[in-house]
């Protein structure tokens, strides 16, 4: 059905008068009258009781004119629904994030995502860094963070991707409330040597699992595996569970329960979060969510911790 026509139709149904209907449609009265009768024509039903005086609107034109009106407006919702997609202020955004994200800033840079665009929708996963890398390439999601260190450079496998450093968490010890480390909230690297530790299992975040293996040997130091687990949340249950202490990228201000946060001397090889997405993807909606997280991370700051620890502390 010609949308014109049902614009047609509601403005003579709202003026009861073709003259000052055709006025405000920009139009002359013949034509106007000539596409009412198409319209009638095509539905098979008077819309309009006509005479020299007056015009009035049949019972079922007065029907018709109520489905019109809800025609008319979901065509102008649809409109206006896909220009903000075009904008990139709405649609749906598949981000791919590792499992111990929560524990860092990266919740609170999705917020202020979310505030400035509240009709996108997002679809965040937990992925491995490699595992968010193949989503990439295959294109199942638009935007992933992965890890990497100065130990073993970027994955090979960025090469072809995007990718723009947002986030060097620090590495914090985690301990049980009662640990002997907990008391001055700072941990030798000598004093981990032999400590049960509560591993994060290679398959949930190999980058970081090869870190850690690399951190204790590097340093001449003896990892005492006691328990693995493949996800933040268990590893540290068990650590709050007095089973052993762990190793994790920590910059979050909020407390977990059972648990204390020591720092590392500040002298070991940085971990570095990149946000990486494809190339050929030009959405304006991937655009806005990078330019995003591209402020978040720079503020006032050209360290991208430095900004994020003010926020973190802010609130």
């Amino acid at each position: 059905m010609d949308l014109k026509r049902l614009k047609y139709f509601v403005t003579v149904a709202e003026e009861l008068h073709f003259g000052r209907a055709a006025k405000k449609l920009h139009i002359t009265q013949p034509p106007l009258s000539q596409q009412i009768q198409i319209l009638e024509r095509e539905l098979g039903m008077m819309l309009f009781h006509r005479t020299r005086r007056r015009v009035e609107l049949t019972s079922i034109g007065k029907v018709f004119l109520l489905e019109a009106r809800a025609l008319l407006q979901q065509s102008e919702d649809a409109v206006a629904r896909t220009r903000r997609v075009q904008r990139g202020e709405a649609g749906r955004l598949l981000i791919g994030w590792m499992p111990w994200s929560v524990l860092t800033p990266l919740p609170f840079m999705i917020r202020d995502f979310c505030e400035r665009f509240p009709d996108v929708h997002l679809d965040v996963r937990s992925l491995s860094a490699e595992g968010q890398l193949e989503a990439l390439h295959a294109g199942a999601i638009d935007a992933g963070f992965v890890l990497w260190t100065s130990d073993f450079g970027r994955p090979a496998r960025t090469g072809r991707l995007k990718t723009e450093i947002i986030l060097k968490p620090p590495l914090v010890v985690l301990v049980p409330q009662n640990h002997r480390f907990a008391a001055s909230g700072r941990v030798e690297i000598a004093e981990l040597a032999d400590e049960p530790y509560v591993l994060f299992k290679r398959e949930s975040g190999q980058v970081f699992y090869d870190y850690v293996i690399s951190f204790y040997h590097r340093n001449g130091l003896r990892l005492n595996i006691r328990h693995e687990a493949d996800h933040p949340s268990t590893v540290l249950g068990l650590v709050a569970a007095g089973l052993g202490i762990t190793i994790l990228p920590y910059t979050s201000t909020h407390s977990i329960p059972g648990v204390v946060c020591c720092d590392l001397p500040a002298a070991y090889p940085k971990l570095e979060l990149a946000l990486t997405w494809r190339p050929q993807n030009e959405s304006a909606l991937l655009a806005n969510f990078t330019k995003t997280i591209r402020e978040y991370r720079s503020g006032n700051d050209s360290s991208p911790s430095g900004h994020i620890e003010e926020r973190l502390k802010a609130g």
